[in-house]
This record gives structure tokens, C-alpha cells and sequence, in this order.
């Protein structure tokens, strides 16, 4: 039986907040820190390259089997034991040389991570509901904000000599305060059958799929924003920074007001207005080789994906629970892992601008999936 827990727990949603922005110190410390793990380690790109697959594949792995765990232990549990274990490894990157260790702590990483990323949301889309309005957004920016936090943080380190080790430790502390604050959750009732391994309901299938979408969309400028800025437009390594940077704050700023959007519009005009935005600030960021404009239309398509993948957690919990968000979680970072390695191999054929075009067709698809969200199950803010 679940604890009784007050509609509107205000220690509830900041613990839960603490999740989220621990897990997002991680991952940007994490990205900050990957050309520094390479180059202790002596890697080479291909060696790098089979790290970070294993790191995803250990995550996606994680991901799909999490919901049986979180089942019998509660989603509170398992997200602040999984913060703990990634605050525990995280500094190993500095210590462990071996490469057979050096893809076991990969692994390990990876499904301490996706564990931790599906236990939380499971709890988030939970809290909503009793919450009675949405409140996702609102742990999203948190994550946002931590890894600009995180990727901060493992900049100025650097840029004041620690070593790896020692630049790593900070930000763990940070990312197990945050899994520990989760201790304080009560458990919450996850649904029927979150457990039990089913196919996925047409109405699950799209939000996968939407999911599957967007994710890979923000993939795509994470990673080839800053190539796209310095080998197509033409600008220096330095600005070539600006492109990603524009797009994280814009996402932050949605983020953080996205709640009140929501609740206004409704899920389904937020995906598809949402879709809409995006679709335009990449076009104009294609169709004009101007590295001011690139970088106002990546704002533009930040601020329009901002909140889809917030109201897709909270869609595939309403559908079927845990075991909703779990499927979610796992095709949302399967598109995360093929499609920025996919747009490189069409860039080398065609050229970047058309396989970032391809991105507009993945935008397009999302807008038009909206409707899989569409169902108001909160109330109005």
C-alpha cells in the first residue's frame, strides 16, 4: 500500500527537483569532461566512439529493464540509489586505465544513469497527477539547468589546472546530495501492471515515437550545431560555441516557464505549436548562411522544443505507468544515440546542410504526432 501523500507535497517536488538537477550536473560534467578522458586515456576517435556507445548501450539496457526494479522498490528509492552509484563512478575516469575497465565503467555509468533517469520521471509524472496541474516542465528546466551547471563547473576546473580526478569529485558531491535528497520520498502508487513486459498500445507506440523524435532532434544540434556553424557559415572554433549555448538557454527558459504553458494550451498544442516553432527556426537557420541568424533560429528551435519532451513523460505515465516511462525513456535515447552518427554519415555523402534537413522532416513528423498527447489529464494552473 502507498503512503498517503498530500496532493501538493512541497518536500516532494523539491526532492524530486534535486533528482533531476543532480542527474543533469552529471551529464554536463560528463560532456565537458569527454575530450579530458580521452586524451588521459590515450584514446583514439574510434576508441572514444565504442566508449560512448557502450556508455548509451548501457543506458538504453538499463532503461528497458528498470520498470520490474522500480516495481518492487518504488521509483523513489531506485532514483536516489541510482544517483548515489553515478556519484560513486563518476570520479573512476581519472583513476581506471585499463581499457577492458575503462568499458565496464562505461557500462555501468550508462545504466546507473538510465536507471536513475527512468525512476525519477516515473515519480515526476506520478507526482503530477496527484499534484493536479502540470509540474514537469518545471523538472526538466532543473535538469537543463544542471547541465549547464555541470559543464560550467568542469570548465573552470579545467581552466585552473585540477586534474581529472579532483574535477570530477565536485560534481559528484553535488550529483549524490541530489540522489539523496530523493530519500525522502514516499512511495507512490505506480499503477497496474507496470512490471509485466506487454507490447506497447497504439496510443504508447506514438508517444515512443514522438519521443524517439524529439530526442534525436535535440541530438542533432547538440552535436553538429557547432560544426555546422564552423564549417558551412564559416566561423571560428570559438564561435562555433555560441550555436549549442543559444539553443541550451533557450531550452532552460522554456523550461522553467513551461508549466504555465501547458496548462494553458493543453499537451497536444504544445507538441504541435511546439513542432511548428522549431520547424522554422531550423529552416531560417538553413536557408540563411549568416552566423547571427543561425544562431537566433537555434534559439527559436529551442524554445520550441523546450516542453515536448516533458509532456511525453507525463503522457506515458498517465498511458501505462512505470512501464510507460520506461519504454519512452529507451526510444527516446535510442534516437539520441543513431541519429547524430546517421546525420554524419548522410553529411559525408550529400553535405550537412541536407542532412540536417532531414532533422525538419523528423520536426514535421513530431508536430504531427501531437495528438498522441493530447488528453488534458491535469487540471488548469
Amino acid at each position: 500500500m502507498s503512503a498517503v501523500l498530500p496532493g501538493r507535497s512541497r518536500s516532494a517536488r523539491a526532492a524530486v527537483t534535486a533528482l533531476f538537477l543532480g542527474n543533469g550536473v552529471l551529464v554536463g560534467g560528463w560532456a565537458a569532461n569527454i575530450p579530458r578522458v580521452r586524451d588521459l586515456h590515450g584514446l583514439s576517435d574510434s576508441g572514444l566512439g565504442t566508449l560512448l556507445l557502450t556508455f548509451g548501450l548501457g543506458a538504453v539496457t538499463a532503461m528497458a529493464l528498470s520498470s520490474g526494479l522500480i516495481a518492487r522498490a518504488g521509483a523513489g528509492r531506485v532514483a536516489s540509489v541510482g544517483g548515489i552509484v553515478m556519484a560513486l563512478l563518476f570520479p573512476l575516469w581519472g583513476v581506471v586505465s585499463h581499457w577492458p575497465l575503462l568499458l565496464a565503467l562505461a557500462a555501468a555509468l550508462g545504466a546507473a544513469t538510465g536507471t536513475m533517469d527512468v525512476a525519477m520521471n516515473a515519480y515526476a509524472a506520478q507526482l503530477e497527477r496527484r499534484w493536479g496541474r502540470a509540474i514537469m516542465s518545471s523538472f526538466h528546466g532543473a535538469w537543463s539547468l544542471g547541465g549547464l551547471g555541470g559543464a560550467l563547473v568542469a570548465g573552470v576546473l579545467a581552466s585552473l589546472g585540477w586534474g581529472l580526478t579532483e574535477s570530477l569529485a565536485p560534481i559528484a558531491c553535488v550529483v549524490a546530495a541530489g540522489g539523496a535528497a530523493g530519500l525522502i520520498l514516499p512511495p507512490l502508487d505506480g499503477g497496474p501492471a507496470q512490471a509485466a513486459f506487454r507490447l506497447p498500445s497504439r496510443e504508447l507506440a506514438a508517444v515512443c515515437a514522438l519521443a524517439a523524435l524529439c530526442f534525436s532532434g535535440e541530438g542533432a544540434v547538440a552535436d553538429w550545431s557547432g560544426v555546422y556553424l564552423n564549417t558551412v557559415i564559416g566561423t571560428d572554433v570559438a564561435w562555433a560555441t555560441t550555436g549549442y549555448t543559444a539553443f541550451a538557454l533557450a531550452m532552460v527558459a522554456g523550461r522553467l516557464t513551461g508549466d504555465a504553458v501547458v496548462a494553458r494550451l493543453g499537451p497536444g498544442r504544445v507538441v504541435q505549436l511546439g513542432g511548428a516553432l522549431a520547424f522554422v527556426g531550423l529552416g531560417i537557420a538553413l536557408a540563411v548562411p549568416n552566423r547571427w541568424v543561425v544562431d537566433g533560429g537555434l534559439i527559436v528551435v529551442g524554445a520550441g522544443l523546450a516542453n515536448i519532451v516533458p509532456v511525453v513523460f507525463s503522457a506515458a505515465g498517465r498511458i501505462r505507468g512505470t512501464a510507460g516511462v520506461a519504454m519512452v525513456s529507451t526510444t527516446g535515447f535510442a534516437g539520441l544515440l543513431v541519429a547524430p552518427p546517421l546525420l554524419g554519415n548522410v553529411a559525408d555523402v550529400a553535405g550537412l546542410r541536407l542532412a540536417l534537413s532531414l532533422v525538419l522532416v523528423s520536426i514535421a513528423a513530431m508536430a504531427l504526432l501531437g495528438g498522441a498527447v493530447g488528453r488534458r489529464d491535469v487540471g488548469p494552473a
